[in-house]
Order: structure tokens, then sequence, then C-alpha cells
């Protein structure tokens, strides 16, 4: 869930160290701007002010956390300003390609945005590595999302977002490896479930904690990483997975991370070179840009 609106109250409240105030400041009723402090509050398990006779004082936690978001938030505000000055001089559609997983879990906030800040439509392309670059070669689509390095002599591209591989498996088959240690050569006798027969993602994995290869037996093959997450949620093999396809099934215990922390992947945000002289492309990557790196469970 986005707590933006909520996260931006809290900063108007931290900086005025007065719910009225604050709340005149944002267009918001007390009472509305009361109900995202508490959210806040609720959602990082802290209180965030104590109530003065003329106004409020910001907790230690307060000081934490708008520490850590005041400055982003600024950002983000300055970067849709900019923008929107220029949505009344766009309009049409959009294609973006992108993996079906993380347009799923992630970028659909982004789209929303997108969608709220212009005159634009949006079509999704979802589809792999290969139909991603196909679509932005021939022109179906006009920008793309990747996990793959685009190649700088054919795309510009920026970084988007980034995510960190984990290792996963049933509750069931990680109780059966309490107190051993996780090695590839352990890893190596379970089965283990892959996107495809050159193990995407566990390569990776393998490469780069472990130094040496994955050679488990493939029980199942599925191009599509949410339904490896199924087939192994199911008490079947072991996989690698991104941190926003597992972290839910991993705070629920449906899913249980195995080995040491796993390698970072980018995400890039890829056009075709020259793309952006139109206003319409340009706006949009600004948009996008704008609420990069949401994907929390990486940071």
């Amino acid at each position: 869930m986005s707590y933006f609106v909520q996260l931006r109250t809290f900063v108007e409240v931290y900086r005025c160290k007065n719910i009225s105030r604050a709340a005149k400041n944002l267009g918001l009723s007390q009472p509305a701007a009361t109900a995202h402090i508490q959210t806040m509050e609720s959602v990082v398990g802290k209180s965030l002010f104590e109530r003065r006779h003329r106004g409020v004082e910001p907790s230690n936690a307060a000081h934490d956390l708008a520490g850590q978001v005041a400055n982003h938030l600024d950002a983000i505000e300055q970067k849709v300003a900019s923008v929107r000055t220029r949505s009344n001089d766009v309009s049409g559609t959009i294609t973006l390609a992108g993996p079906a997983e993380y347009i799923s879990y992630v970028a659909s906030a982004q789209l929303a945005n997108l969608l709220q800040a212009g005159n634009v439509d949006v079509v999704v392309l979802p589809g792999n590595r290969e139909q991603i670059y196909s679509a932005l070669d021939t022109g179906v689509a006009d920008m793309a999302i990747t996990a793959s390095l685009p190649d700088n002599k054919i795309y510009d591209f920026e970084v988007l977002d980034s995510e960190e591989l984990v290792l996963v498996a049933h509750r069931l088959l990680a109780q059966s490896l309490e107190g051993q240690t996780i090695t590839p050569a352990l890893l190596n006798t379970l089965p283990v479930v892959s996107y495809d027969s050159q193990l995407p993602l566990i390569r990776q994995y393998f490469d780069t904690v472990f130094k040496q290869n994955c050679t488990s037996k493939i029980i199942a093959r599925c191009p599509d990483i949410r339904a490896l997450a199924g087939i192994v949620r199911t008490g079947v093999g072991y996989t690698v997975l991104p941190d926003y396809i597992c972290h839910d099934d991993i705070q629920s215990g449906r899913l249980i991370k195995l080995g040491p922390q796993g390698p970072e992947n980018n995400l890039y945000l890829a056009w075709r070179k020259g793309a952006l002289a139109h206003p319409r492309l340009n706006y949009a990557r600004d948009v996008l840009m704008a609420f990069s790196n949401i994907n929390k469970y990486a940071k």
C-alpha cells in the first residue's frame, strides 16, 4: 500500500508542529490530518507526536522518519509540479512494455500517478525480456521497464528501481533443513522450480552468493515468476524470487527465507534514442521517474 499522502501530511505536521496549521496548508480538514498521522503511527508502530497546549511535539521516531523521507517528498513534489506545468500540452497514448510481475506488484502505482498527473492514456504490454525489447525495437512500445541493462548504443535509460533476490522454500522443507548450513551442496540435493532451463535468478543467486553452479534437478518450469511462488507455496522444491514477489509470503510464514542475503538487481526505464523529442514521452518519463525507487523491500 502507498502512504504518500499520509507521509506528506506527517512532514507538514512535523514542520509546523501544529496539526490545525498543517491541515490548513494542505487543504485538509483537521480530522483528516489527524487520521493521516494515526495511520503513519500504525505503520511505524510508534507514537510520532505528543500533544502540547499549543501544537504537538515530535517524538524521536518522528525525527527519524522525517529525516528519512522529508527531502524525498520535497523532490517528488517539485518534479510533479514541474511536469504538471506541461500536462496541458501533452495528450495521447503511452505504450509501456515490462515484466508482468513487476508491473503487477510495484509499477501499477507508478502508472496510476502517470494517469492522474496528465491527459494521457496508458497501454501496458507485459512480456519477457525478448518480447520487451522487441516491442521497443519495432515501435510497438514507447517505453519499457526491464531488469536487464539496456544497450546504450540503441537505448537511453535511467535506473527506475531495484529488487533483492531471495532464496525461498516452503516452511516444511525449511523445517527439514533446520540446523544445517545452507550450502550449494545441500541445495543441489533438493529439487528446484525455475523460470526456464537456464535457471535465471537462481543461477545469479548461486553465482553471486556461493560462487558455484546450481545443479539441482528442475522439477517444474514456468515463464511466470508469480507462478513459481505459487508452486513453492504448495511445498514443492525451492526457488529464487524478487523480494516484492515473496515479501508477504515470508511475513505470513507461507515461505521461509533460506541462505544469505541475495544480490540486488536494478530495474530500468528505457526508450529508443531520440524518443524524448516527443513531449508526451518526455512528460511520461518525468512522471514515472518522479515516483521511482518505490519497491521498499529492496531498500
